[in-house]
């Protein structure tokens, strides 16, 4: 079967900062064509988007949270996945929640998988309440954010009502690094008064299309004796993994550049848990930031539907899970895999069962 796919071009890549490339599409596209598709590049930007997908099976864009894409995304895949009927990747399911760490709570409460306990409040008083009997030290973090940002830990009571009354009050678009009590007076005044210019003028979002958080405040349990975190990538069928040591005198791992790909160090339980969630959300892939509970229990942290490829890359193999019990048995199979071929299987074997499924009956 062939078929004809959209790709929306993405390169994210920093030439400062980043020593690998991340983009996607032209893998995408490679492997789409060695399995003889037809691929149709779009701009997700032109007034004529929708016409532009006339005739297409299905449509790729692999978008960021950052640049203010979600804005544009959020409004326009679930047109084209339910509206036109294209196979979309990601689809909903896989990315609604994408860098919207309350949503990933909630959905996972619902759909059982084990996590933090965590607390969501959308009420000062009730915050404000919470704060003088919770356990502390807890994690707190803005709804969004990757790498470890936006992600404190609060050692006190204090340093909580401090918190609350932050984000209900003037609002923030992101963390600072430093306490603010070592942040000289002056630029604690200019800082305060570059949030309420910004307030005033962008209510919601930065120029840069950052989310502005006011309103909400989210809090989780802290896990100790954790020196990493583990992350679990599942694509279709397959599970690449590996562990994030954490930083220098941190809490934090995501980002931290400290990587270890051996997967002996890799709970079994871990993948498991990873591939039970992917199968009760009913998401296409996932990634999965998981440590390990005081019960030696794993426990997801957050999710999230995209993924540095190079790292997933650099696994020397990955796991396969062909039954959807969680008690089936994991297969190794030996050998580095770009993410993207995993991705354009999973849509491709999609493809198929749609065409199957619309086949006149004999």
């Amino acid at each position: 079967m062939t078929f004809e796919i959209a790709i929306h071009p993405d390169d994210y890549t920093d030439p400062r900062r980043q020593k690998h490339d991340d983009a996607s599409s032209p893998r995408w596209a490679q492997y789409l064509e060695e399995a003889g598709c037809t691929v149709r590049w779009v701009d997700v930007y032109s007034p004529q988007i929708l016409q532009d997908l006339a005739g297409c099976d299905a449509f790729m864009w692999r978008w960021a949270h950052f640049w203010g894409m979600y804005r544009l995304a959020h409004r326009l895949l679930p047109v084209i996945e339910d509206g036109l009927g294209l196979l979309v990747y990601p689809d909903q399911k896989t990315c609604w929640h994408y860098d919207d760490k309350a949503s990933q709570f909630f959905l996972m409460l619902a759909a059982g998988i084990r996590t933090p306990e965590t607390w969501v409040f959308f009420s000062v008083e009730r915050a404000h309440q919470w704060a003088v009997q919770a356990t502390y030290p807890v994690v707190h973090k803005l709804t969004t954010g990757a790498g470890s940002t936006n992600v404190s830990l609060v050692s006190s009571e204090a340093e909580a009502h401090g918190l609350i009354d932050r984000l209900f009050n003037e609002g923030c678009f992101e963390l600072a690094e430093e306490k603010e009590s070592v942040i000289p007076f002056r630029d604690r005044v200019s800082n305060a008064m570059r949030i309420l210019r910004r307030v005033q003028t962008k209510p919601l979002m930065s120029p840069t299309g950052d989310v502005f958080h006011k309103g909400m405040i989210y809090f989780q349990q802290f896990i100790p004796n954790n020196s990493c975190d583990i992350r679990v990538t599942v694509i279709g069928n397959r599970a690449f993994a590996f562990r994030r040591m954490n930083r220098e005198n941190d809490f934090r791992a995501s980002g931290s550049g400290r990587i270890s790909f051996s997967p002996a160090d890799v709970p079994r339980e871990a993948v498991k848990t990873a591939f039970d969630a992917t199968r009760r959300l009913g998401c296409q892939s996932l990634a999965f930031d998981i440590l390990i509970d005081q019960e030696q229990i794993p426990v997801v942290v957050e999710i999230s539907y995209t993924y540095a490829s190079w790292a997933v890359h650099e696994c020397p193999g990955h796991w396969e899970q062909n039954d959807a019990a969680p008690t089936s048995p994991l297969t190794w199979v030996e050998g580095s895999m770009w993410p993207e071929r995993a991705q354009i299987d999973v849509v491709l074997s999609q493809l198929r069962s749609r065409r199957n499924a619309s086949a006149p009956q004999t």
